[in-house]
Formats: C-alpha cells, structure tokens, sequence
C-alpha cells in the first residue's frame, strides 16, 4: 500500500506520481522511500545486467543522453553493435519512468548515472550534497545481494560525525580510489586499520547513537532520499556490507533545482 509505514521506512509507488512522494520525503522522519521492484531474476533485461556485472567495473554519466542512446552506448561498445537490444530499450523505459518521476520532485530534469564498480566509502554513513536549493537522489540497484540503510538525522551526532569525517574522509576517497584501479578487496587494504574495519562491516560507528533506529532499503527496491542542500538537511544513509563484492548495476538519477 503506498504510503505504508514498514518499521519507520515509508513506502510508495511509481502510481502515487511525484506529488506525493514529495509530500513523503518531506514529512517522514527518515526523509527517505522505498518503491518495490521486482527481484532481477523477473525481469525481461536480467540477461543484459547479469552479462555487464560480468565486465570490468565501470562509470558512465548520461549527461543529454536518452537512457536507450545511453545504454546502447555502454551495450555496443562492450558486446558488439546490436546485442541485447530489445533487454536494453525495456530498461531504458524503466529509467525514464523513474527518471520522470524524480524530475516532477523538483521541476527539473535530472542527471543519470550508471556504474558497476565498489566502492568503499559507501560502506560509511554520509549525506550527498550538492547546492542547488531542493534535491532528491533516487536509487535503483541490479543484482546487489542488500539494500542500503537509512537512519534518521537525529540519530547521529553532528559534532562527533564531523570530527570523524575530517580525520576519515581523505583517506576514504584514496581507498576508494585504490579498489576502482586495483581491484583489491576492502579488507585486505585495511587490515590495518582493524576498528574502522569493524565498523564498515557492522555499520556501528561512533556517531551513530542507536543501531536498532537503523533501516534497511529491501534488496532490489528504488529508494528516494533528500540531498544535503544550503536550505534543507539530506538523509544519513550508507550501503550494506554485503554489496561489496557484488555492487550490482547502480542507476543513479539526481534531481536538483533553485526553484521548487
């Protein structure tokens, strides 16, 4: 049922149209939904993600791309002009589905972003940002094993996180850095740092006041979340520690505006 609250997590529908989602994301204390999906083994492009989960890990940036010049781009250039192409225009008409709804958020159309590759900072709570006035991230992933987890704002500490971020971030995006190039897994690459280590696989670090206000995105689900802007607070959020080694095709779409 859309709208349904499931343990503090809100759950809507593509049918509730953006108005009301917008409504949701604004009033619910996670500021954060869930659309269910069908699991990747239903759907009639399971062929085309699992064979580019089977590739080398990769990034690509939709800009003014259409979702099927987009994915024919990635689809040619790894398989061979023409291959898959009835899988990648049903879900190039999935993404434009979501895609129109993320635009109706904010009155704006949004950016796409598709990627294969791990990586680790994820694994730490966090806020997007970016500094337009309103924005909203929607996030679909193909063939990750988890879903990602959202706590309220209130449930971390906003002194202590920031301390902890100054000392890690710079760290986290070398580490990032070093698992995209490398290939390396995240444990082998911190296995000197035993503490923080502990924290990327149990999601208990010490910012966060209580682990059970912890809520899990169901595997395979669309969830929408707030970006951190200069006039609204974004939503804490993190991935699972089960994604690291299958992350899954990631459908990034952003909707940001100074007007909404």
């Amino acid at each position: 049922m859309a709208g349904e609250m499931r343990s503090g997590l809100v759950r809507a529908s593509l049918a509730d149209g953006p108005g009301k989602v917008r409504r949701l994301l604004d009033t619910s204390a996670l500021r954060a939904v869930e659309i269910a999906r069908p699991p990747l083994g239903a759907l009639p492009y399971r062929d085309f993600v699992r064979a580019v989960l089977a590739r080398q890990g990769f990034k690509l940036d939709f800009n003014r791309l259409e979702p099927d010049a987009a994915l024919a781009l990635v689809s040619d250039q790894i398989f061979g002009p023409g291959a898959y192409v009835h899988e990648r225009a049903a879900l190039a008409e999935d993404i434009e589905a979501l895609a129109a709804l993320a635009e109706g958020l904010v009155g704006a159309r949004p950016s796409i972003t598709i990627r294969t590759y791990f990586a680790p900072g994820d694994l730490v709570w966090h806020v997007d940002r970016v500094n337009e006035a309103a924005a909203f991230r929607l996030l679909w992933p193909l063939g990750r094993p988890a879903g990602m987890q959202v706590t309220p704002g209130d449930n971390v500490d906003a002194a202590v996180f920031r301390a902890y971020m100054r000392r890690e971030h710079p760290l986290l995006c070398q580490l990032d850095t070093r698992v995209l190039r490398t290939g390396a897994a995240v444990e082998s690459l911190w296995a000197h740092r035993p503490v923080q280590l502990a924290a990327m696989v149990s999601g208990d670090f010490p910012f966060l006041r209580d682990p059970a206000r912890v809520f899990q995105i169901a595997s395979g689900a669309v969830s929408i979340h707030r970006v951190q802007t200069p006039l609204q607070t974004g939503t804490y959020h993190r991935s699972s520690w089960e994604n690291r080694q299958s992350p899954g095709l990631q459908i990034v779409v952003t909707a940001a505006a100074d007007a909404s």
